[in-house]
């Protein structure tokens, strides 16, 4: 127990070794729940590593929830839900895009020796490119589209900060390097293959560049023909109405994204809003609601922040294999985590086929760009291609063929790795700002765990008092109840509280803060203008 040979790391962090190996003993009922971990400076001491590498394992595993801190009295293995079918995360060796392609060339000689036969120019194209060859499903009639959690638009009015709006994807963009694609794009390709819609699915070029990614970056074992192209996420909501069924009652998070209520209800698809814990979305909550589909943000959930659990993570997944029953797993900004590696999906630790993994590139190329995928589990790829092949896909073919190279070529991953640290300095530029300006009367909850974070406030005047404020001060701010529905009047679910506590008995006002939404230059003026209005 707690003896690792941290000399087999192979190609991965020190810490992240650890990691996985604790992740596993506790999954896998070698390390009890209940069971005290051996303190930072022991552990060291005995794996003949840093204190540092403890520290970051220990860190990670605290924010996934399989192990938690008592103060003063050191860390204890989480009590995880039993669960029949579960894959651990992990298991699938984070690769390079040359290593996947390879392995998929020889994944396909050896399964038809004598080499498939060219399906099409576009296949031929594909395969010299990325080594992936497209089935005949690939080529299937042809989606449509728009983009997820976009907020309210701002009004024409000067303001001097907006944390309802971010425009930071869009400022920061490396137009030289999406220029290059595009023209590269236009040169290699003929003009039948740009003129001539996408398959429903998409591009085959940029499924292939996504499933790369997924499976490099989140550890997700997906093939291309399980990702589906939509121009934004609203347009892939509609789509998986239609691919579950308009007669099931579909489940969002209370308090969560207004919009996915309203395109649920334009589907004419029943609504049920549940509650969220410390832990995530009330899975008791959601059984006696008769919802067959979950909506749900368990990397980090907008807008309270809050980090789905392991054991949670466990008992969504065993709610799902029952009946016919899937999880949309909304992961919006799981790029963004600004500590430690990201949340491990649920689509890559369920083995049963119950989730449906979602995202957008809103987050990270601008809204302006409104592509979006989903990725399906084989089964609903399979369904999704008999009954909803006909639709065309609204995605022009040349973005898709130029975002499938700005993909291959790197250049995504390095503008989101600028864009996540220049989120973080950012983020400590305000929060230190803040803690100046307000000292003991502030606290914050969320900091490492995507773009937005929760400030709550001391104050004996109400949220919508301090909002109307500081809207004259010239901020746009959003109070967390402003997201309430009907789980959570409220809202406030247990477990949003920032750590940090005050002597006052007035009751905390909660405010969304996105990490994007300023400037370093900026945040001292910002947060002196919010603590004048709030005094």
């Amino acid at each position: 127990m707690f003896f690792y040979d941290m000399e087999s790391h192979g190609d991965l962090a020190l810490y992240e070794y650890l990691y996985r190996c604790i992740r596993h003993d506790i999954a896998h009922g070698k390390v009890e729940p209940g069971q005290k971990l051996p303190s930072k400076r022991t552990l060291a001491k005995q794996l003949g590593v840093s204190l540092i590498t403890i520290e970051a394992a220990y860190d990670q595993l605290a924010a996934e929830g399989y192990i938690r801190s008592r103060e003063r009295c050191g860390y204890y293995a989480c009590d995880l839900a039993p669960a029949a079918k579960i894959e651990e995360q992990g298991n699938v060796r984070f690769r390079t895009a040359t290593e996947t392609s390879a392995n998929r060339r020889r994944e396909g000689h050896a399964s038809n020796p004598n080499g498939p036969q060219p399906i099409s120019q576009d296949g031929e194209r594909l395969e010299r490119r990325t080594g992936y060859r497209p089935s005949d499903a690939d080529f299937a009639p042809p989606l449509n589209g728009l983009a997820p959690h976009a907020q309210k638009a701002p009004s024409d009015a000067p303001v001097l900060a907006d944390f309802t709006h971010s425009t930071l994807a869009t400022t920061m963009l490396p137009y030289s390097a999406w220029a290059k694609a595009v023209r590269r794009t236009l040169s290699d390709e003929s003009a039948a293959s740009l003129a001539e819609a996408a398959s429903a699915a998409g591009s085959p070029e940029l499924r292939s560049a996504i499933a790369d990614h997924l499976r490099q970056y989140r550890g997700m074992d997906v093939s291309p023909g399980q990702v589906v192209i939509g121009a934004g996420s609203q347009t892939l909501y509609q789509l998986l109405v239609q691919l579950l069924g308009r007669t099931r009652r579909y489940a969002v998070e209370d308090p969560g994204y207004p919009l996915l209520t309203r395109m649920y209800e334009q589907q004419d698809a029943q609504v049920a809003h549940i509650g969220l814990d410390d832990s995530g979305i009330d899975v008791n909550a959601l059984e006696d609601s008769g919802a067959s589909v979950a909506h749900i943000m368990p990397s980090h959930q907008f807008p309270t922040g809050i980090v789905t659990t392991a054991a949670r993570r466990r008992e969504l997944l065993n709610w799902a294999r029952e009946g016919d029953r899937y999880l949309i797993e909304d992961d919006y900004d799981s790029e963004f985590r600004m500590a430690g590696r990201p949340i491990p999906s649920l689509f890559g630790i369920d083995a049963a086929e119950r989730v449906l993994y979602l995202n957008s590139f809103a987050k990270s190329l601008g809204a302006a760009f409104r592509m979006a995928y989903l990725v399906l589990p084989p089964q609903l790829a399979q369904r999704f291609r008999k009954q909803l092949g006909f639709y065309a896909n609204t995605v022009s073919p040349l973005d898709q063929l130029a975002l499938a190279r700005f993909i291959e070529q790197g250049h995504y991953d390095r503008h989101v790795n600028r864009l996540r640290t220049h989120a973080r300095k950012t983020q400590d530029a305000l929060v230190n700002a803040l803690h100046e300006a307000f000292n003991d009367r502030i606290a914050f909850a969320g900091l490492n765990d995507g773009l937005h974070f929760i400030m709550q406030l001391e104050s004996e005047r109400g949220e919508r008092e301090l909002t109307a404020a500081a809207e004259a001060a010239g901020i746009r701010i959003a109070p967390l109840s402003s997201f309430a529905g009907t789980a959570s009047p409220s809202g406030a679910p247990t477990g949003t509280e920032p750590q940090a506590s005050t002597a006052s008995e007035t009751s905390p006002a909660r405010f969304i803060l996105r990490s994007d939404s300023t400037s370093i230059e900026e945040s001292p003026a910002v947060a002196n203008a919010l603590a004048n209005a709030w005094t």
